[in-house]
């Protein structure tokens, strides 16, 4: 399984949410997503044609939504009393002006997953002002590279617990490559737009042996070297080689993720293996 360090107790006393839609704290509840959203967007664009004004209104709609559902989905580890907090509101308020002007173009499914974090009862201060810059950054940023931010944290950072062969590499091989295909061979430029938008930072100087660093993480396989274990991939986890093989040719040692980067590609891989343990890495 992989590294999880999930607690069941709220923080600081607060009311720890166990199960859903119609929970209410302090006249809020996650149904009152769609409202708040509104309100942001008729604050922030009073003066709009009618038909950017249309059309920002579907576009706060469908963000809405998508924030509800995943606030359904979460409930289990979401604490309400945090939707009172300033910064937790203007979190959203930035995801509504982004989704306002560019709908889907502003990956409204993270942007949902990440708001959905900055209110669950994991905490500590440094995750929470990482995830509120997250918010900001993932509008300037396109699904490839999104894609490509994932791919080099799945390889470079997540590392799969207690499995009894490599074999069992596989199956997060196969659900990585979804995640993962759409930033392969990514241009140049857009890995430098990445170290402009403040999610990583891009050296080309810097390199390595992807099967030595990955064998050594894995070393509880007790496999002899870099060399065997990725023929052992070959044999066992074929996906999860053709991972490492792409990571190689497109010289990923080179991008070095920041703390924005890292939250945002762990919020596109919870949506693909399940909630993930920000903490683990957001300390």
């Amino acid at each position: 399984m992989l590294d999880d360090r999930q607690q069941q107790a709220a923080v600081g006393g607060s009311t720890a949410i166990q199960a859903g839609r119609d929970v209410h704290v302090h006249g809020l509840s996650i149904g009152d997503m769609r409202e708040l959203c509104a309100v942001f967007l008729r604050d922030n664009f009073p003066q709009l044609r009618d038909e950017a004004r249309r059309a920002a209104e579907e576009h706060v709609r469908a963000f809405a939504s998508t924030l509800e559902n995943r606030l359904v989905n979460d409930a289990a580890s979401i604490v309400l009393e945090k939707f009172r907090e300033p910064d937790v509101q203007a979190a959203i308020n930035d995801a509504v002006q982004a989704s306002a002007r560019k709908g889907a173009a502003a990956n409204p499914h993270i942007l949902s997953t990440l708001i959905s974090e900055r209110v669950s009862r994991q905490t500590n201060d440094y995750k929470d002002i990482v995830l509120s810059e997250a918010v900001q950054v993932v509008p300037r940023l396109t699904p490839p590279q999104i894609a490509l931010l994932s791919f080099v944290h799945m390889v470079r950072s997540v590392i799969v617990q207690e499995l009894p062969a490599v074999s069992g590499l596989e199956p997060f091989g196969q659900t990585a490559m979804r995640f993962s295909t759409e930033g392969f061979g990514l241009s140049e430029s857009q890995k430098q737009h990445l170290q402009y938008a403040g999610a990583a930072s891009v050296n080309n100087i810097l390199g390595g042996d992807i099967y030595e660093m990955q064998n050594t993480e894995y070393k509880y396989f007790g496999i002899a070297s870099g060399t065997a274990f990725k023929e052992e991939l070959g044999k066992q986890a074929p996906s999860y080689l053709r991972l490492l093989e792409q990571f190689a040719k497109d010289s990923l040692f080179a991008v070095n993720l920041t703390s924005v980067g890292q939250a945002i590609a762990i919020a596109n891989i919870s949506n693909h293996l399940g909630k993930m343990d920000y903490t683990i890495w957001l300390k």
